[in-house]
């Protein structure tokens, strides 16, 4: 194992060499471009044997990788932004012939080039797992670790690996590279599948709609624990796991509150509750990593140990709220008695959150749970 100190972008194509990407498909797109330019120079220099594609557009890059993955090829794509809207549709494609794709968003803005994570949010009902990551460490491990989990005969379902624009993509930070022989040892070769869909599956049969739409969603929820599995075995190889792989917790014991944060904003979040753990305010964290599949049991089990909860979320669906704020009232709804939760945007077009900030919003969610009156319960930061 070595350390560099490297931006983002080259964490995510170092994890893509780690590998064996075979093919790699992209559209140079800010700030994505440079992984582009990384992943060309480890072929160059003869460190990657790959094959890589530079599309004239995303949708495009979307469709070579469904191509290359149905005839044997590990393959990787990375997009930002407009160019995550951009492929959309054939996204919906990739999942339902169940390609084990993993690709790389680095987030920005649907209404600026600054991060945020309306890019990748847009794309929940596409059907791919999705998780987003803290620190440039977590890039590359979350790559190599999505490779294991989307290839297992379980699961079969492309992951989206999304981190946040400039913040990590263009910031340098120290990274452990593990070396390849044990890369090699915990990834095995990709072994493709012709077709995964149901023996039985026949259009003349009753209610046959519903077959793909139930068995996609049933093996989407059921990689939670395939997440868990290769989260622990990574740790026990290579010294480092995330929590159990769906969300990560810090200081929440005996917590009476907790905030619950996605990215580069935990890291912020672990500062202010280490102040108010000092100031003696029992408030934790929950670093909420794996979106899709919603870690519902979670949190029904922190519903039970906290009287209140607030989601900060650096996204907003139009019309309806924050997403984790949304399915996290959902996920303990029926509850037989239930904290209280708050929702707080922030974040948005990349606006800095401060240590300040999530201080603040943090003793909100505290006095919430000792009962005292707090207005509005959605705000904005």
């Amino acid at each position: 194992m070595t350390v560099e100190v490297m931006v983002g972008n080259k964490a995510a194509a170092t994890a893509a060499k780690l590998s064996r990407v075979q093919v790699a498909v992209a559209f140079p797109v800010t700030p994505q471009t440079t992984i582009v330019e990384y992943l060309n120079e480890f072929i160059t220099k003869g460190e990657m044997d790959c094959e890589f594609i530079n599309v004239e557009g995303e949708l495009s890059a979307q469709v070579v990788v469904q191509a290359a993955s149905r005839i044997g090829a590990r393959t990787f794509c990375c997009t930002s932004g407009p160019g995550c809207l951009y492929m959309h549709h054939p996204m919906h494609d990739t999942s339902s012939l169940r390609l084990p794709v993993v690709m790389a968003v680095v987030h920005r803005g649907n209404k600026g080039m600054q991060p945020d994570h309306t890019d990748l949010m847009s794309h929940i009902m596409t059907g791919w797992i999705q998780w987003y990551v803290e620190n440039n460490q977590e890039v590359l491990d979350s790559i190599i670790m999505a490779y294991r989990v989307a290839e297992d005969m379980r699961v079969r379902i492309p992951i989206a690996v999304g981190y946040d624009g400039y913040i990590l993509s263009y910031t340098a930070e120290p990274v452990d590279i593990p070396d390849q022989e044990e890369v090699d040892d915990f990834l095995p070769p990709y072994k493709p599948m012709p077709s995964l869909m149901p023996e039985d599956f026949d259009p003349k049969a009753p209610r046959w709609w519903r077959v793909p739409w139930e068995e996609h969603h049933k093996i989407i929820v059921n990689a939670k624990e395939v997440i868990k599995e290769v989260n622990e075995e990574f740790g026990k190889r290579f010294g480092r796991s995330y929590g159990n792989g769906l969300i990560e917790e810090y200081r929440c014991e005996d917590a009476e509150a907790v905030i619950v944060a996605m990215g580069t904003i935990a890291s912020t979040a672990r500062d202010a509750i280490d102040n108010l753990r000092a100031e003696g305010k029992p408030v934790g964290l929950v670093k909420l990593k794996c979106l899709i599949p919603f870690p519902y049991e979670d949190f029904q089990r922190i519903g039970r140990e906290v009287r209140a909860i607030g989601m900060i979320d650096r996204n907003v669906c139009l019309g309806v709220g924050g997403v984790g704020h949304t399915f996290i009232r959902n996920a303990i709804y029926d509850l037989e008695e239930r904290p209280r939760v708050l929702g707080f945007h922030a974040g948005l077009a990349g606006k800095e959150v401060k240590v300040s900030d999530i201080e603040r919003m943090a003793e909100k969610v505290l006095k919430a749970a000792r009962g005292e009156s707090v207005s509005p319960l959605v705000e904005w930061v």
